[in-house]
C-alpha cells in the first residue's frame, strides 16, 4: 500500500478558498478518477503560522504504477488548475511513502 502524501502552505488571504477548493472540487476529482482512495485532510501545526497555513492531504493507492497512472491522466491537469487557480499563495510538495505492516 502506498500513501500519496501532499503538503501545503496557503496564504491566510487564501487558506478558507483553498481548503473549500480542495473538499469541493480537487478531492472528488481525484476520488471520480478511481485509482487513489481513503482521503484524509489535516492541518499540520507549524512555528511559521503567522505567515499561513500548513495542510497535509494523503490518499491510499495499491501501488506505484497506479499511482503514476493517476498522475499521468489526472493529477498533472490538477495541478495545473491548482496553479492557476492559487498561483503562488499556496504552494506543495508531495511525498510517497510505503505502508509497512507492524
Amino acid at each position: 500500500m502506498i500513501i500519496f502524501n501532499t503538503t501545503y502552505h496557503a496564504d491566510h488571504s487564501r487558506k478558507d478558498e483553498f481548503i473549500s477548493w480542495l473538499k469541493n472540487f480537487y478531492i472528488p476529482a481525484v476520488l471520480e478518477h478511481g485509482a487513489l482512495q481513503e482521503p484524509q485532510l489535516t492541518r499540520i501545526f507549524a512555528e511559521n503560522e503567522e505567515e499561513g497555513i500548513s495542510l497535509s492531504l494523503q490518499f491510499k493507492s495499491p501501488d506505484t504504477d497506479t499511482l503514476e497512472r493517476w498522475h499521468e491522466e489526472c493529477g498533472e491537469t490538477l495541478l495545473c488548475d491548482m496553479q492557476k487557480k492559487f498561483g503562488k499563495q499556496v504552494l506543495g510538495f508531495s511525498t510517497l511513502l510505503e505502508v509497512i505492516d507492524l
